[in-house]
């Protein structure tokens, strides 16, 4: 029963936002909340085990593993791209690109304001920001 319990707690991670931007050093973050894993693993051990009922809503987190995972990591690389791209920006030409470090953060944005794990459209969130790196670094 307990268990049952914190399921709802863990999905509550999923309604936060794919990043964060740490209020001292300013660096962005990927802000996944580990204990949608914990209910992962707990969910596959218990359905491996057999004779124990699932609720429903465990089970879709479950189906979603593979998904979690995988944007997980897309968003470390493209913040990780993020800050190497940014810091190859020499102090004479910051001015210079203001306009286009503001258009980059504008795009990352999104993900740190309205989507959520739970996003249809992280795909094309992605694949914006990836864009306008890409034309960063080839100002840069």
């Amino acid at each position: 029963q307990a268990w049952v319990s914190s399921i709802e707690t863990a999905k509550s991670g999923l309604q936060a936002t794919l990043i964060v931007k740490h209020p001292e050093d300013a660096k962005h973050h990927v802000n996944f909340d580990w204990e949608v894993l914990q209910l992962i693993r707990e969910t596959r051990c218990l359905d491996r085990m057999g004779g124990i009922e699932i609720p429903e809503s465990a089970k879709l987190v479950l189906l979603q593993e593979d998904k979690f995972k995988m944007y997980h990591n897309e968003l470390t690389h493209l913040l990780r791209e993020y800050r190497r791209v940014t810091q190859l920006v020499r102090p004479i030409a910051a001015n210079l690109l203001k306009p286009h470090l503001d258009n980059l953060e504008f795009q990352l944005r999104p993900g740190m304001v309205t989507l959520t794990w739970t996003s249809m459209n992280i795909d094309g969130y992605m694949h914006k920001v990836w864009e306008g790196l890409g034309q960063l670094e080839q100002l840069v």
